[in-house]
């Protein structure tokens, strides 16, 4: 059962993303249908396994308040006096009454609660099912696969010139590799996100390459022959995946990817879960160079842009800088979750040149749509499951590396964030739930698996 959700929830990035209201409406069903589908079968098979929650109570509480807090937002039931003044204004000019709200856009608020929703009840769905390690390989497996397929079917697109996204002619982004996506940032959140649950397939091939180490004559030879003859197929959707990334020419899609990936082999490193530093440090230097070879054939594009600053990225400062300044003014009751496309028109004036319907900071965006505490929250219930996947990496024995793969999953799209919108888009935020699930789920310690 489990298998058929995670297939249907893998072909979310097909329809553009699922950012049609179609489809994020029917993959905001799905998870509610297959939780709800759950809960029946557990009830009448109570030997079943029991949903463990315990250990993410401080998470789950906190997510909670944002969304209260949204619920809030577009229902016509808070005190006059919280809510938004451009209500009040609105009844004096237009005849007849006008019902107000906290939110500037009810409708878009309550859209954005479901989506939200929909991506809590991915991860609890996937935390349940992926407490398991073999149903946990499986996950990240089959994520690793969807990237290879999504980047090739890119790579087909953008070296054949064809232009076109899916069947029809492409809108934006022209001249860069956006697989099925609309906007290349998005596409390079998702490859970054997929090429990270490449690893545990490639440590599962050549894990046995360590046994002799590398100090001697043979133990350097039995680890190279050993990687090139298991590890070449994830070696090989490393490369793939890493190439379709850089196509992109997503600039922080690129970096926060790297920043990624050096975390996730620092982690290594700290808690020591393989013995010799030497080995982690040459298998980063082998992603590293391969890394390179991939920039430099297919990344021209890409170096230009890191080079370059647009006029594009002068336009986000003033944004940055108007949005800072409204934050102050709607600190506590924010207006309206999801309403900054048409919100922002009431803040922004004629220094800002270009139509923006998200702010490019996820951060700055949600505090001036929930408020600063309601955001706040949000942002400590990712953070805390983050560090729950750190300090599963120095407490499980075993499985150690998806918890290792959520935390530099969690900096990735945090890092991002700060300079775009890609976490919003539903295909990115289910692949980062569904990730976040397993290594949050492979993070506990096995003792409390049990209870």
């Amino acid at each position: 059962m489990f298998k058929i959700f995670l297939y249907t929830l893998l072909l979310a990035p097909i329809p553009f993303g699922a950012n049609r209201a179609w489809a994020w409406s029917l993959y905001a069903l799905l998870p509610a249908v297959f939780g709800l589908s759950v809960c029946i079968l557990e009830l009448l098979r109570p030997s079943g396994t029991r949903i463990n929650i315990q250990a993410l109570k401080y998470p789950l509480y906190l997510i909670s308040v944002p969304i209260a807090w949204s619920l809030l937002q577009f229902l016509n039931i808070v005190p006059d006096s919280w809510t938004h003044p451009f209500w009040q204004l609105a009844s004096e000019q237009l005849p007849g009454p006008v019902n107000a709200y906290i939110s500037l856009a009810p409708q878009e608020t309550a859209t954005a609660l479901m989506k939200l929703g929909s991506y809590l009840l991915v991860f609890i769905i996937s935390l349940q099912f992926n407490y398991d390690s073999e149903r946990a390989a499986f996950t990240f497996n089959c994520i690793a696969y969807a990237g290879l397929i999504y980047a090739v079917y890119g790579l087909v697109i953008h070296l054949g010139r064809y232009d076109t996204l899916l069947w029809f002619d492409k809108w934006a982004s022209h001249n860069t590799l956006t697989s099925t996506f609309v906007n290349r940032n998005s596409y390079a959140t998702y490859a970054g996100l997929t090429l990270l649950a490449c690893f545990p397939l490639l440590f599962e091939k050549i894990q046995s390459s360590f046994q002799y180490g590398i100090k001697s004559h043979y133990g350097r030879q039995y680890f190279f022959e050993n990687v090139l003859v298991r590890g070449w197929f994830p070696l090989l959707l490393i490369i793939i995946i890493t190439t379709a990334l850089c196509l992109s020419q997503s600039r922080g899609g690129f970096l926060s990817t790297a920043l990624a990936v050096f975390s996730f082999f620092v982690i290594l490193l700290l808690s020591r879960k393989i013995n010799n530093t030497i080995v982690v440090i040459l298998l980063l230097g082998i992603i590293g160079f391969a890394s390179w070879i991939v920039l430099n054939q297919s990344g021209d594009q890409l170096i230009e842009r890191l080079d370059i600053i647009s006029s594009e990225n002068q336009d986000r400062w003033l944004v940055y800088e108007i949005l800072s300044k409204a934050n102050v003014e709607n600190r506590w009751f924010g207006v309206g979750y999801g309403s900054f496309e048409k919100s922002f028109r009431l803040y922004r004036d004629e220094t800002i040149r270009e139509y923006y319907d998200k702010a490019h900071n996820t951060y700055l965006e949600n505090i001036f749509e929930l408020g600063l505490l309601q955001a706040s929250a949000l942002f400590g219930a990712i953070f805390l499951a983050a560090l729950t996947c750190l300090r599963g990496v120095w407490v499980r024995r075993k499985h150690w590396i998806y918890p290792a793969i959520g935390f530099s999953a969690s900096l990735l799209v945090g890092a991002h964030a700060l300079v775009d919108f890609s976490l919003q888009i539903p295909a990115v935020a289910f692949t980062y739930a569904l990730i976040m699930g397993a290594a949050v789920g492979q993070a506990l310690p096995t003792r409390k698996l049990k209870e």
